[in-house]
């Protein structure tokens, strides 16, 4: 079993307010990728614009919708993609901020020791080649397991979280498309 449509939602309503607060830099193991470089102001993102139905399948190998779609209810800045037996998920959660100095300042351990609890996010991993800077979780709590990350890119943070996963390298790809389809300014 997979994160639920419901715990999905809660890890988006989680993110929402922890990447909302902002925080200092991190002090901690994970050290940040290379060094953000100057770019214009994204000044909104729609989250199910940066990764599709069909992208979200391919990253867990079963057919995912959008279950936003068919119910009206939506997490603002989030699209949740599940399976219809619910046994794969892929949540997509997208804030911006008013600069790149104010993103910057979101920690991704401070969104990690938020989630912990509930979904077991262990594992602190930069990855380099992905926005700006990332950070790669394993979350453990999930019923099958799964993988976040954290995407920083202009004035954007992105969540990607897939369940179940445990090929990061699919999960980094997925983050790849959502940042080459972060909108132009």
């Amino acid at each position: 079993m997979t994160w639920t449509g419901r715990a999905l939602a809660a890890l988006a309503v989680a993110a929402a307010l922890t990447v909302a607060c902002g925080g200092s830099p991190s002090n901690s193991s994970a050290k940040s990728s290379p060094t953000p470089t100057k770019a214009a102001q994204i000044t909104s993102v729609d989250a199910c614009s940066l990764v599709t139905s069909a992208d979200a399948s391919t990253a867990t190998g079963a057919t995912l919708t959008n279950l936003a779609a068919g119910t009206g209810a939506s997490v603002p800045g989030a699209c949740i993609y599940g399976s219809q037996d619910s046994q794969a998920s892929v949540l997509v959660f997208a804030q911006t901020y008013p600069d790149t100095t104010t993103a910057d300042s979101v920690s991704p351990d401070q969104l990690a020791a938020v989630m912990n609890g509930q979904y077991g996010i262990s594992n602190a991993k930069p990855v380099t080649g992905i926005g700006d800077k990332a950070f790669e979780y394993t979350a453990t709590s999930a019923g099958g397991g799964g993988i976040v990350i954290f995407v920083f890119k202009s004035n954007v943070v992105l969540l990607i979280a897939v369940s179940p996963a445990s090929d990061p390298s699919k999960v980094e790809a997925l983050a790849r498309i959502a940042v080459a389809n972060l909108p132009k300014s």
